[in-house]
């Protein structure tokens, strides 16, 4: 039983609801032809731990170079420094990884995507295993469904 806008409930038999007993077949044309932007953009993360590491690196060494001061231990110059460099290392790899971000965007080309009902007429086919697999990995990173 299907209601009208009013309210009132309509008996199934009604000739004006015959247009709407069948549903219509899901369309492709919103779909059939889609541009995407391609770039390989660097993670953010890789450059934040590896200035981070550098940082500490930085530290043991001025710890290990510096003189001997009788006020400080050797530990508490290390954790000193580790705050300071650890800090100025991450904003370095921020930095570094801002400029490689801006270089990434330089090669970024525009393809154009097709919906086809087979695989086999894609121009490049891949397999339901194949597919199956992406999709787990994709799922499996935690990965968002919006493109970047």
């Amino acid at each position: 039983m299907t209601f009208p806008p009013d309210g009132a409930p309509r008996d199934p038999g009604d000739p004006r609801d015959g247009a709407a007993a069948e549903p219509s077949p899901p369309s492709h044309t919103a779909l059939e032809h889609r541009t995407l932007v391609v770039r390989r953009a660097p993670k953010v993360q890789v450059f934040l731990v590896g200035g981070a590491l550098l940082g500490v690196l930085a530290a043991l060494i001025s710890t290990a170079l510096g003189g001997e001061n009788e006020d400080f231990t050797f530990g508490a110059l290390f954790g000193y420094f580790v705050v300071l460099f650890g800090i100025l290392g991450v904003a370095l790899g921020a930095v570094v990884w801002l400029v490689a971000d801006r270089r990434s965007k330089k090669r970024t080309y525009t393809v154009t995507a097709e919906v086809v009902e087979d695989y086999e007429d894609a121009d490049y086919a891949v397999q339901d295993h194949d597919l199956q697999q992406w999709s787990d990995k994709w799922e499996n990173d935690g990965r968002e469904n919006n493109a970047r």
